[in-house]
């Protein structure tokens, strides 16, 4: 339980309480956790009953409550929702991007009708509400809600609402790229998974110089070399070509500047001095920055149909 604050009166108390806040709002929690700290350490530095979180729908129809703390009870819930079908001159007003302060909630043209089933039903008499945004597009709504008998916001209080609703954007946009990188590295994982899975033998090799990058299991076993061995050193040293079979190297090279794929049928000399019929098939790859790296896949084929 978070301990009691005193509430606002000056500019001087609103950096301090937003200093105060932005350090439990970003304290290593997940994002639910953020956004619960959020709403009541808001609540208490206000001294307002209720501080809510709103969430809009992908298509703006509807906006649902994704954590509402009351101050008197100390409790956190969630799940209303409301529809724009319902109160069309708030979700009118919300689209325009700008806070909606009604001092007097059932007079305001934004936020009388939630009159009859919301303000009255919730006490409430007088709102805030600073909307959410997020890489430029509205996100939701922070909802600040005094009950009892209404009263004129502040400036103070305003400048902290929106100071608040900022708060929020960040904590969201620092979830989307936590999410990025976790979906990066899950991409990651299972790509080095196939890489090494792969039955066919695969080398990476730089497209300027020819050397090997890369190089996955089934190449260690086909080459007879373990990977220390095969990074660094270029394709046609590793790879013994006959007759008009086609030197990597020069392949690399011609795809870097064709960019195209290529699949060529070879043969390889073993250790024991035997011929192995192989089918190579390289693709160039275009990285940043203008580096270019070729994958090789290299498929043994049945001397018999190859």
């Amino acid at each position: 339980m978070l301990p009691p604050f005193r509430p606002l009166s000056s500019s001087i108390d609103l950096q301090g309480a937003f200093a105060q806040l932005s350090k439990r709002g970003f304290a290593g929690h997940h994002l639910d956790e953020t956004l619960r700290q959020l709403t009541a350490t808001t609540s208490r530095i206000l001294n307002i009953e209720r501080v809510s979180l709103w969430g809009l729908s992908a298509q703006g129809e509807n906006l649902e409550c994704i954590n509402l703390y009351e101050l008197s009870r100390d409790r956190h819930s969630s799940g209303v929702t409301l529809r724009a079908v319902r109160y069309p001159e708030y979700f009118r007003a919300l689209q325009k991007g700008e806070p909606i302060v009604a001092d007097d909630a059932m007079k305001h043209p934004s936020t009388q009708e939630f009159s009859r089933d919301y303000l009255l039903l919730n006490g409430i008499s007088a709102v805030i509400n600073s909307p959410i945004h997020a890489d430029g597009e509205l996100q939701g709504v922070l909802c600040i809600e005094r009950v009892g008998p209404h009263s004129a916001w502040t400036s103070v209080q305003r400048l902290f609402a929106h100071a608040v609703a900022s708060l929020v954007s960040q904590a969201l946009l620092q979830n989307q790229l936590v999410s990025v990188k976790e979906e990066l590295r899950g991409a990651n994982q299972l790509r080095r998974a196939l890489f090494e899975s792969a039955r066919d033998a695969i080398l990476i090799s730089d497209a300027h110089t020819g050397n090997i990058l890369e190089a996955n299991p089934q190449a260690e076993k086909l080459f007879g070399r373990p990977l220390q061995q095969l990074l660094g050193v270029q394709p046609n040293d590793v790879v013994h070509y006959h007759g008009e079979s086609m030197d990597i190297r020069d392949l690399c090279k011609r795809l870097a500047r064709t960019s195209g794929v290529e699949s060529v049928h070879s043969e390889m000399l073993a250790r024991d001095g035997k011929r192995i019929p192989i089918e190579i098939r390289s693709e160039v790859v275009q990285l940043e920055q203008g580096k270019k790296i070729v994958q090789g896949v290299f498929r043994l084929l049945d001397r018999d149909n190859g």
